[in-house]
């Protein structure tokens, strides 16, 4: 069977539940929109009466192929796309947000249990989390800076694993490519509370060369509630991360051999002899006071720390960091009515600080050489922020909101063995920003609901645009600044056994950051450059098809996801080349992602996902685009209680059925023309996990 009629198969295997439906009395167990509660804008309301875009992801998504990956969950959601070059290297882009990230996770605000998991300067090492340390994530797409402050993206409020019982489980899972995967986590009740502890352990050798990965992350958290109006909750996590940078490669070593890693030549090192890898230990210490003062007012507080050591090798050099930060986020809500009308008022801030002692050597084939230059970094962001929500007659909900946000940047250069260069102080504090949000929604029936809303939103530079590796200071770097226009539609029919989530927005961004090539060395930089058009539909779909306990096949769910966007480069202009009217770098026009998800009477249960990603810019000149590819990923388990209270789970599963060449994340404008970051071909897991109550 070819390519084109496996998936010819697969899609007609995804029409099927329309057939289905036809003759099948659909029982009990609705899936309904309305249902689902989202805290984005701090509202605590039904998504059917939240405006914006929002999403919510089970945790049954989020590990719902091997969890050895986030990516299989998050790329569920239309509008986003985790990317990951390599094991462990990963790149959220969120309504092509990427642009400007040729590494690392920057115009995404990042929460963790209510913690900035985002570092003060905007950069998030998502990769320090495993999917053990995730229950749910909720998305928000487009700019949340009246709430979150910086990043045009959007922001990912990630939770921890929990349950309401007591419990202890364990996993393990083996893989193509020397992968190996153990997990363990326990869960105590008591009282007045809860303790519980996640573990994981993970390896592989990779496809490529240099793509090792290893990593341990150790969890706990608790719930203590000190009385009817007073809870606490810590978290405390500690990640061991080591992995293998294998660079990008040409076209034609991508096609002659894709497992191979960036070659070196007389003047640069290979990603092999230099050890190209990111080596980082961190620990971060939260917690969290939520109090009911009064019948309407209440107090949510958390503060947090946290301490890593951070090391990289690179083709170009070798960084050493030691980083500190830290700091906390409250907000205020007051409840009451005016009238006929419920408001909630909800007022915080939000305060990080960070301190870096930050080293760039030469790389002396994988080994720390000769000083290039020492900094000390020191960073302060800051947000106050007010937020109204207003329950109006008919079934409107108003939701207004407004930030002021400041970003400090201080770095002294305390030595400096660079050309042309010389040690000091150099401080940039960008210019205070001013971020309103309105959204109004018409709830028309528990089935259907259409919201609109307006945004502004901004993204300063990163530390890693700021100053990059190559030793350059860009004092005259801007933050982006945008408008979003979003309009959408929610709803639910046939007896809430389809729900639908569509939203079409415009997004107008100025000052869009770009990288692009250093005249030092073939490090990247980053410059402002124009504007950028970005129009886009964005559409979500479930469809539970059968719920019937009584049946064999017990369950079965269908859903699609559609993005489209159109994005454009306005009045960009670079080396003497007008860009203008080009395509956006780096992003799909049309993405689709479908999934088939089963389970049985017996215990035995699959899963069947396809992914359509169409071809992408890799240049700003639009001369260069990858491949479209099509992956497709299964799974076939079997769970089911064999002991009294001990629940097994047994799984196969194969990615990329399709063997398809691909890359699942590209190197933009990319220096030698290295554009691709070859992807795995065909490649198989499997494994068992045990799940015991008392």
């Amino acid at each position: 069977m070819d390519k084109k009629s496996a998936v010819f198969l697969l899609l007609a295997c995804n029409l099927i539940p329309a057939q289905l439906l036809a003759r099948q009395n659909i029982d009990t167990l609705k899936a309904d929109l309305g249902e689902v509660v989202v805290v984005g804008y701090e509202g605590n309301r039904s998504v059917m009466e939240t405006p914006g875009a929002i999403t919510n992801i089970k945790a049954e998504l989020i590990g719902g192929f091997d969890e050895s990956s986030l990516l299989y969950g998050l790329n569920t959601v239309p509008g986003v796309r985790l990317e990951q070059r390599a094991p462990g290297s990963y790149r959220v882009a969120i309504r092509g947000s990427s642009l400007r990230a040729p590494f690392g996770v920057r115009n995404v605000k990042i929460y963790w249990n209510g913690i900035p998991f985002t570092e003060p300067s905007g950069s998030t090492f998502l990769n320090l989390l495993d999917v053990i340390n995730m229950q749910e994530v909720e998305v928000i797409r487009g700019p949340a800076g009246s709430i979150y402050g910086a990043g045009n993206g959007g922001a990912l409020l990630l939770e921890s694993r929990q349950s309401n019982q007591n419990e202890v489980g364990a996993g393990s899972m083996i893989g193509s490519y020397g992968l190996l995967r153990y997990t363990a986590y326990a869960q105590n009740q008591f009282e007045q509370g809860s303790l519980r502890f996640n573990y994981s352990n993970q390896h592989a050798d990779g496809y490529r060369d240099q793509t090792f990965f290893s990593r341990q992350t150790a969890e706990l958290s608790g719930r203590f509630q000190l009385n009817d109006k007073q809870v606490i909750k810590t978290s405390f996590l500690y990640s061991d991360l080591n992995y293998g940078i294998p660079g990008g490669l040409t076209l034609e070593q991508f096609q002659n051999d894709p497992s191979q890693a960036r070659p070196g030549n007389p003047f640069v090192l290979g990603s092999v002899e230099s050890n190209a890898s990111i080596d980082q230990q961190s620990f971060l210490a939260g917690i969290s006071h939520d109090v009911q003062i009064s019948d309407n007012i209440s107090n949510l507080t958390a503060v947090y720390g946290t301490f890593s050591a951070f090391e990289n090798p690179f083709n170009l050099d070798y960084k050493k960091d030691s980083r500190k930060s830290g700091g906390g986020r409250t907000r205020f809500y007051f409840d009451t009515d005016i009238g006929e009308v419920r408001t909630r008022f909800t007022v915080g801030g939000e305060f990080q600080a960070a301190n870096y002692a930050a080293r760039n050597f030469e790389n002396d084939t994988s080994k720390v050489g000769a000083l290039n230059f020492d900094d000390e970094i020191k960073i302060q962001s800051s947000l106050i922020f007010l937020n109204t929500e207003i329950d109006l007659p008919a079934e409107f909900y108003l939701t207004a909101g407004l930030s002021y946000n400041r970003l400090e940047y201080s770095l002294n250069r305390l030595v400096t063995n660079l050309p042309d260069d010389t040690t000091g102080l150099a401080e940039k504090t960008f210019d205070p920003e001013i971020i309103p949000r309105i959204g109004l929604l018409k709830k028309f029936s528990p089935g259907l609901s259409l919201h609109g809303s307006i945004s502004y939103g901004f993204s300063p530079p990163t530390i890693e645009e700021f100053r990059t590796n190559e030793g350059s200071i860009a004092l005259d770097l801007e933050a982006e600044q945008g408008t979003n226009f979003e309009v959408g539609a929610r709803g639910t029919f046939a007896e809430a056994r389809i729900t639908y989530d569509l939203t079409t927005f415009y997004f107008k961004l100025e000052e869009t950051i770009v990288q692009q090539q250093s005249d030092r060395n073939s490090t990247v930089i980053f410059r402002n450059a124009g504007a950028t058009d970005q129009y886009g539909v964005e559409l979500a779909t479930n469809w539970a098809v059968i719920r019937n306990p009584a049946n064999f096949l017990q369950q079965l769910d269908w859903s699609l996801s559609y993005t489209y966007h159109d994005f454009e480069f306005v009045n960009y202009v670079k080396d003497g080349n007008d860009y203008s009217g080009n395509k956006l770098t780096g992003v799909a026009p049309h993405t689709v992602v479908s999934t088939l998800n089963a389970n049985t009477e017996p215990g035995f249960y699959g899963n069947l996902s396809y992914n359509f990603t169409d071809e992408i810019p890799l240049n700003d000149g639009n001369t260069v685009y990858s491949n479209p590819y099509h992956l497709v990923q299964t799974k076939l388990g079997f769970r089911k209680e064999l002991i009294e209270n001990w629940t097994f789970d047994f799984f196969v599963g194969i990615d990329n059925l399709l063997d398809e060449k691909y890359s699942l994340g590209n190197d933009l404008n990319a220096f030698g023309e290295r554009y691709y970051q070859p992807a795995a071909p065909r490649n198989w897991f499997g494994g068992m996990k045990v799940n015991v109550e008392f």
